[in-house]
């Protein structure tokens, strides 16, 4: 299984943002002896499945799960620019430690996603690789992404942290 990182929002109890995106180069990847920068193809993943039981973890960890596709806490939705997320958080002390963590900034709100690839395609120099085809597993709130450009916010946090920002620039000048 891989795992690659990206951002989203949270508003109230509801977390959203993109997971995935598509065409959207990764920062530098080291895996298995090779160093290369990875996209992910519009259709990469078929979401539509209801049987996959994707799940909305903390840090990749299976013992901090946020939210699920098959009881509809988590709805995931694809688009021309990637897979898109919305997650209800469930009243549970992980839940308001996350919401916390992004109301003080620590979490920036970058996502990341675990998956499997069945079909990828490599430049000739083996530094670009491209998955056109591959199976979903996760997708997590991390500190670190390998997809910089994805993002998650809790929104009304976010716009407290916005002022807080603009208040510390304000004093540092």
């Amino acid at each position: 299984m891989e795992i690659r990182k990206t951002k989203g929002e949270i508003r109230e109890n509801k977390l959203s943002g993109y997971a995935v995106l598509f065409n959207t180069p990764s920062v530098l990847i080291r895996e298995h002896g090779k160093e290369f920068v990875e996209t992910i193809e519009r259709g990469a993943f078929d979401i539509s499945d209801k049987e996959d039981d994707i799940k909305l973890y903390f840090q990749h960890n299976s013992e901090m799960p946020l939210a699920r596709t098959r009881n509809g806490s988590l709805i995931l939705r694809e688009d021309e620019k990637g897979i898109y997320f919305e997650a209800e958080l469930p009243n549970t002390s992980l839940a308001n430690d996350v919401k916390e963590l992004y109301r003080t900034g620590v979490l920036s709100g970058e996502m990341s996603f675990g998956f499997s690839v069945t079909r990828d395609k490599w430049s000739k120099d083996h530094k670009k690789r491209t998955v056109e085809k591959g199976m979903l597993y996760e997708i997590s709130i991390v500190t670190d992404a390998a997809y910089p450009d994805t993002s998650s916010q809790l929104r009304d946090i976010q716009e407290i942290n916005n002022k807080r920002i603009s208040n510390i620039r304000r004093r540092l000048k």
